[in-house]
């Protein structure tokens, strides 16, 4: 009897101890298997903590899971999932390494800095991957022994970073309008005290039209001049009918009405 009671607790134990170690899965597989319908930030907020569940699920392929971690991921997939707001993990939830407390706040402060520039809608996905990444970079801090994780987390974290600075960075300025045209001068000259238009002037005058044509010139002056030779009646005189011969020559182009 003595035998067969010592055996019937021992079994006991076994029991107790295989109950304690029962591992609830009912988070992951909600998170597996949700489907989220929010924005695209969201979204992609989702696909990203389900992808860590999943990796702390069975991380190594021949080792246990990160029940802790992957429970953790899972809640935060399925609140993303919902629609609910999800910000970046607090840096005071983790025990860190003291030397990378500062380092990861600063971190976080530029975080949900450019997610609240608009990088959730100006750059959804890089924005969720950025806040993912840096969720995984604070746990694998916190765990503190696998270097090629924290160093995978912080690259991803960095590098989705720069995607949303990117999508977030104002656009150039407009080039400058161009600068008006110049107006270029043609002289025209005439024999003295004429107001005759030489062969030499008709073609000086037709290049004129020409060029007023091809510029859209929205309007042309026209000046004459004289020596000082006469009065200043016979000179203004002079000068008016040449500026009027040079106009008649222009109407005679087509480039004055």
């Amino acid at each position: 009897m003595r035998q067969i009671a010592k055996i019937a607790l021992v079994g006991f134990a076994t029991l107790a101890l295989a109950a304690c170690e029962t591992d609830n899965l009912d988070s992951f597989n909600a998170a597996q298997s949700a489907s989220p319908s929010g924005s695209a930030f969201d979204n992609a907020l989702y696909g990203g903590y389900s992808q860590l569940a999943s990796e702390e699920q069975n991380p190594y392929g021949d080792y246990g899971s990160d029940v802790t971690a992957r429970d953790q991921f899972s809640g935060r997939a399925l609140a993303a999932a919902n629609g609910d707001t999800v910000l970046p993990e607090m840096v005071s939830a983790r025990m860190l390494p003291p030397g990378e407390v500062d380092g990861a706040n600063d971190v976080r402060r530029r975080l949900v800095a450019a997610l609240d520039a608009g990088g959730r809608a100006k750059a959804p996905n890089s924005a969720a991957r950025a806040q993912v990444m840096f969720d995984c970079w604070l746990e694998q801090l916190e765990e503190n022994y696998q270097p090629a994780d924290i160093a995978r987390c912080r690259q991803g974290l960095n590098d989705a970073l720069a995607e949303v600075d990117e999508a977030l960075r104002p656009p150039p300025p407009p080039p400058p309008p161009p600068a008006p045209a110049q107006a270029e001068p043609f002289l025209i000259f005439f024999d003295l005290d004429s107001a005759t238009i030489t062969a030499d002037s008709a073609e000086i005058i037709r290049r004129a039209a020409d060029v007023a044509r091809a510029s859209g010139a929205a309007s042309i002056e026209v000046v004459g001049h004289t020596d000082t030779s006469g009065s200043n009646a016979h000179n203004d005189a002079l000068s008016l009918s040449r500026a009027a011969a040079v106009r008649d020559a222009l109407v005679a182009n087509g480039v004055m009405t």
